[in-house]
C-alpha cells in the first residue's frame, strides 16, 4: 500500500550540509589540516545517515583527511542541531540534516537551543527524496481507501510508526489523519530505520 504525498509534502526531505558558521579557512595555512566531523541528527541506518556516509567517503578521498559521521538522534533532530550550533566555527564540524529539522524544531519548541538562520551557514543541497505510506503484508488493507475505512471503523485501533516525535514523517502521519478524518496510534522511534524494521517485522502494521 502506498500513499503519494501532496505537492506540499513532496518537498519533505531536502538534505543540506550546514556548518556552525562561516568557514574560517582563510585563517589557516591549509584546510583541512585535521579530521572533519559530519553530525547527523538521525539514527544510523536511515536515509540521511546513508547519504552522509557516501558523502563522507567521497570527501575523505578528495580532501585527504578523515571525514567522520557522528549520529546524534533525539528530540526530532534538535539536540544534535543545538550541539552543532555550539561547535567552534572553524569548518571542522558540519551537519547533514533534513531541512525539516531546521524548520520544525523552532516551530515546536520555545527554545530549541539554536537559531536556524543566525547559527548556520548553508553549504550545499545534497539530496531530495519522497515519502510513501507502507504496510505489513498481514495488514487487512491494500489501498489507502481501504486503510481509511478500517481506521474509521475502529478509531485508535491501528498504529503508525514514525522516526520520532516532531519529525517530518510524524507530521505527515498527522496530516494524513486530519485529511482522512481518522485516528491512528502514533508510535515514535529514534529513527526511520528502526521504524521500518518494526513494520517489516509486523510489530507495527
Amino acid at each position: 500500500m502506498t500513499f503519494h504525498p501532496t505537492a506540499l509534502s513532496r518537498r519533505l526531505f531536502t538534505a543540506a550540509v550546514l556548518c556552525s558558521a562561516a568557514l574560517a579557512a582563510g585563517a589557516q595555512d591549509k584546510y583541512p589540516s585535521k579530521s572533519i566531523t559530519v553530525v547527523v541528527p538521525q539514527a544510523a541506518g536511515g536515509a540521511n545517515d546513508a547519504i552522509a556516509r557516501v558523502l563522507a567517503q567521497k570527501l575523505t578521498e578528495q580532501l585527504g583527511q578523515s571525514v567522520i559521521v557522528d549520529n546524534r538522534p533525539g528530540a526530532g533532530g534538535t539536540l544534535a542541531t543545538a550541539a552543532t550550533a555550539r561547535a567552534r566555527n572553524d569548518g571542522y564540524t558540519l551537519m547533514l540534516t533534513a531541512d525539516s529539522a531546521h524548520v520544525i524544531g523552532p516551530a515546536l519548541y520555545k527554545n530549541p537551543g539554536f537559531d536556524p538562520v543566525k547559527d548556520f551557514t548553508p553549504v550545499a543541497p545534497v539530496a531530495t527524496a519522497g515519502y510513501v505510506l507502507v504496510a505489513h503484508p498481514s495488514f487487512p488493507a491494500n489501498t489507502v481507501a481501504e486503510m481509511v475505512a478500517l481506521a474509521k471503523a475502529s478509531p485508535g485501533k491501528y498504529s503508525i510508526a514514525s522516526a520520532g516525535n516532531g519529525t517530518l514523517n510524524h507530521l505527515i502521519g498527522e496530516m494524513l489523519q486530519k485529511a482522512a478524518g481518522i485516528q491512528l496510534q502514533h508510535i515514535p522511534y529514534k529513527g526511520s530505520a528502526a521504524a521500518a524494521t518494526d513494520v517489516v517485522g509486523g510489530q507495527v502494521p
